[in-house]
């Protein structure tokens, strides 16, 4: 163990007035020349996560001579009143939400054709059976938000490609994104047959062909919606295709360098709940305009923890956790979903049996996206929060005192420049601070900790 000598009194490098000489030190009772000697805190290591307890190393002091020989200098903090917050930390990965798998769809007819007999179903907006959803849909995975969608030609925003004439056929892939590409409404999601096949946002696929007279339902109004979005207006949106509906509908078609047939079909458009990130793409050009494309995520920031079931308590919707990204910046986030499936993972060496092999999945969306930059796929670390104490009264660790009789104190600055020694009782840990309650201790009192 090091010796650490202990000074007769402090300078403290706040302003004030340094103590004046140290009176003859016979005059005072032994008892407390006794705690005047007490031993200084030469290290303190707090272990919040474990339970809050706190280990230190300390040393006696020196005999009066050394103590006058060696006046310590030290920094002046004030007790502050503050949140004390415990959080167990676990890893995590920073990502994109929603998991999309993009699909080809077969074109429509260029030519207007009367609704079928008896009407087109489901209405009111039910999802159509696999049978009835060209193209196969757009299928949602994993966690992300948002029903499937159909697909299909149609174009996007930008040029107007001349008409290839949409022959019978399932048509030929003649473009696609690169990785990395965000798309938004109205952009071009894929090419085919030299169109442009655009995004429009969406729960439900397109299942049916729309055109003035079919029965009402959630897809025309999804299509209306789309399209005034877009800047193609003159109706009002409801489920109901109305000539006004038919108008706008060849407006965009005049625009896109298509056919002015006022007819829609389910592969004139791509349908996902949101713009998306590309991300793998598994399409060719020149196959055939069928089958997927590649995978999209959503481009809201998100970040998944697989939390171990024996912590499960920790996580509840809406709740508020501290994300620190790599190189050591934080941010805050909300939880958004807490999974009620555990899913098998990895057994920790030396945990017991069923402990923390199971996991569940934990989504987290940052407050501030900005915040985590073009990060993708980099580990981060999750703190939730466990115990919870709300306006205590707190110093740092440093500034604990061992006495020699046992228990901790502070040292506090007098106004006149002196100091004494305060004892305290201390509570719980967090973040470099301890929370302390004693005689004398009130919030705004200075007190000393090591000088940096």
């Amino acid at each position: 163990m090091v010796s650490i000598d202990t000074p007769q009194h402090y300078e403290y490098e706040d302003g004030a007035t340094p103590a004046p000489a140290e009176p003859d030190r016979s005059a005072y009772p032994r008892e407390r020349r006794r705690r005047r000697r007490r031993r200084a805190l030469a290290a303190a290591l707090v272990l919040a996560s474990a339970g809050g307890a706190a280990a230190v190393l300390f040393a006696d002091g020196g005999g009066d001579a050394e103590a006058s020989a060696n006046r310590t200098k030290l920094d002046a903090v004030p007790v502050t009143r503050a949140d004390l917050v415990d959080r167990q930390n676990v890893d995590g990965r920073l990502g994109y939400g929603g998991t999309y798998t993009v699909n080809a769809a077969a074109p429509g007819p260029d030519k207007e054709t009367p609704p079928p007999s008896g009407g087109n179903k489901p209405q009111g907006g039910g999802t159509p059976p696999p049978s009835q959803n060209p193209g196969g849909g757009n299928q949602p995975q994993g966690s992300g938000s948002g029903g499937g969608s159909g697909t299909g030609g149609g174009s996007g925003r930008g040029g107007s490609p001349p008409d290839a004439g949409n022959d019978a056929g399932p048509g030929t892939i003649t473009w696609l994104p690169g990785v990395g590409d965000t798309l938004s409404r109205g952009d071009r999601v894929y090419g085919r047959d030299g169109t442009k096949v655009p995004l429009f946002y969406g729960e439900t696929p397109f299942w049916r062909a729309l055109s003035v007279g079919v029965d009402k339902g959630v897809d025309v109004r999804e299509l209306e919606q789309n399209l005034q979005a877009l800047g193609y207006g003159g109706f009002t949106v409801d489920e109901r295709f109305t000539d006004a509906t038919a108008g706008a509908v060849k407006k965009w078609q005049k625009d896109m360098g298509r056919k002015q047939t006022g007819r829609f079909d389910p592969g004139d458009a791509v349908v996902l709940p949101d713009s998306v990130r590309v991300g793998e793409v598994t399409g060719s050009l020149g196959a055939t305009s069928q089958g997927p494309l590649f995978k999209a995520s959503g481009t809201g920031r998100r970040v998944t923890v697989n939390l171990p079931v024996n912590k499960q308590t920790l996580a509840t919707k809406d709740a508020k956790v501290r994300v620190t990204l790599p190189g050591g910046r934080t941010a805050t986030g909300t939880v958004t979903r807490v999974g009620t499936v555990a899913e098998e993972g990895e057994q920790t060496p030396g945990s017991p049996p069923g402990g923390d092999k199971a996991t569940i999945p934990v989504d987290i969306a940052l407050d501030r996206p900005e915040d985590a930059g073009t990060l993708d796929g980099a580990p981060v670390t999750v703190g939730f929060t466990g115990k919870e104490r709300k306006g205590v009264l707190t110093v740092p660790v440093n500034a604990l005192l061992a006495l020699a009789e046992g228990g901790y104190g502070v040292e506090a600055l007098e106004p006149d420049g002196g100091t004494r020694l305060l004892e305290v009782e201390l509570g719980m840990f967090a973040d470099g601070r301890v929370e302390v309650t004693g005689d004398g201790v009130i919030e705004g009192l200075k007190v000393g900790v090591p000088k940096a």
